[in-house]
């Protein structure tokens, strides 16, 4: 039965929020993501793909929690299973996890188990070989207090393991050994460790020169007293045996423990190689695959230009894939809404930092549009409806709301000069 997998990894520093940021959101290389499955990847909560550090900040002051200079703001909770959970095409590749039974599951999980508002960015990753989840969540007490300790500690990371485990259960999955010491290990570690195993066992287990035991005759006094040299004798023997018979031991106990953890490394390295295995298989498929359509995408450009009329089923696929991204567009413009937004041309610098879009306005008409910039797919503005409201109607509920917001300030700094003592 495949396991449960749920890791967390605390964000400790403005510049450790901005790696996790540009590497989750595929805004610098990463070499073991499909670049062509990326439009598979998608974002749940942040759907502008802000800064983590930014987002978990600005929680943290709405809830008005104190904030220490070595306070963690944010925590990273990596959501998955082991790979033979996930049904593969026949290419090798997994399926769309999106809008899944899974999907669902694990963020209904996270949102019941840190608080809806507690998770600020919620990703899923399917440009790699097995999908899987990257949660950011502000580890604010149910008191209102930041702390890291009190939400994430191994008492409370023990029960994660258990509760998420619990709520895979109806997917085929189950809790890996409680209190296992097992660890996340690449395979030069292992093939290290083996190398010193091997080294240490060789020396161990290096035959020692016996030791001759010898008796001196007794002496001309001894033999007054025979009884005694015996047992003197004796003594010496049986503590001479002992010493050698304990640092046998000893050396046994080391070879033992060595050869237990080397038998631990092989079967290690036997997983790691079954996941290469794994791994080389799925891309010698996708390699065929890529061959296929970069094929299929040669005779469409021909057609194209010749002015010939596409395949019907290249201009579904093109369209099916339009919609997919008009869809995301709108999410994003959403998100940038949601800024402080007082005129047109706040909206317009905020559309113009959204990753993986180019913003332009045209110069006669004045019409701005988006461009996506993996896929090509253009929207102008007024063919948008972030969270299914027409574009001008969500821009004037943006500009509302920032207009009480700034009214409201204002009043809390009125009453802040108000209340202030002539004597301070």
């Amino acid at each position: 039965m495949p396991y449960a997998i749920c890791r967390v990894a605390k964000i400790k520093t403005a510049q450790a929020g901005a790696a996790k940021t540009a590497h989750n959101y595929r805004q610098r290389e990463t070499p073991n993501a499909d670049t062509e499955r990326k439009p598979m990847n998608h974002e749940y909560v942040n759907t502008a793909e802000r800064n983590y550090w930014e987002l978990a900040t600005e929680r943290i002051q709405e809830a008005g929690a104190k904030v220490r200079h070595d306070s963690v703001r944010g925590v990273e909770v990596l959501l998955t299973a082991s790979p033979e959970a996930f049904k593969r095409q026949d290419d090798g590749t997994a399926h769309d996890w999106h809008g899944s039974k899974w999907a669902e599951a694990n963020i209904a999980f996270l949102k019941d188990k840190f608080g809806e508002q507690n998770v600020v960015s919620c990703t899923l990753h399917q440009d790699e070989l097995t999908p899987h989840f990257h949660a950011v969540v502000v580890p604010l007490t149910a008191d209102g207090r930041l702390s890291a300790k009190d939400v994430f500690n191994p008492k409370t990371l023990r029960a994660l393991q258990t509760e998420y485990a619990e709520a895979m259960k109806p997917f085929g999955m189950e809790r890996g050994v409680e209190h296992s010491r097992a660890k996340h290990e690449v395979m030069r570690h292992v093939y290290g460790a083996q190398e010193r195993s091997r080294g240490e066992l060789a020396t161990l287990t290096k035959p020692e020169p016996a030791t001759r035991l010898s008796i001196e005759g007794p002496s001309g006094l001894d033999l007054v007293n025979l009884s005694k040299w015996r047992a003197e004798q004796e003594a010496r023997l049986n503590a001479e045996l002992a010493r050698q018979l304990a640092a046998a031991n000893e050396r046994a106990s080391k070879a033992a423990s060595i050869a237990q953890d080397s038998a631990g490394a092989k079967d290690r390295e036997k997983t790691l190689a079954r996941q290469l295995a794994s791994v080389e298989g799925t891309k010698t498929k996708e390699i065929g695959r890529r061959e296929s359509f970069e094929g299929g995408f040669k005779r469409a450009a021909v057609l194209a230009v010749q002015g010939e009329t596409l395949p019907a089923n290249v201009l579904e696929y093109g369209q099916k894939i339009r919609s997919s991204m008009q869809t995301e567009a709108e999410k994003h413009v959403q998100q940038a809404l949601k800024a402080p937004i007082r005129q047109a041309g706040d909206l317009t610098e905020q559309l113009k930092k959204l990753p993986g879009y180019t913003y332009r306005e045209d110069a006669a008409t004045k019409q701005g549009e988006l461009r996506h910039t993996a896929t090509g797919s253009r929207f102008e503005l007024a063919e948008l409806k972030p969270g299914g409201v027409p574009m001008k109607e969500a821009y004037d509920q943006a500009v509302q709301r920032t207009a009480q917001r700034d009214q409201e300030q204002s009043k809390g700094q009125s009453r802040g000069r108000g209340g202030m003592s002539m004597g301070d």
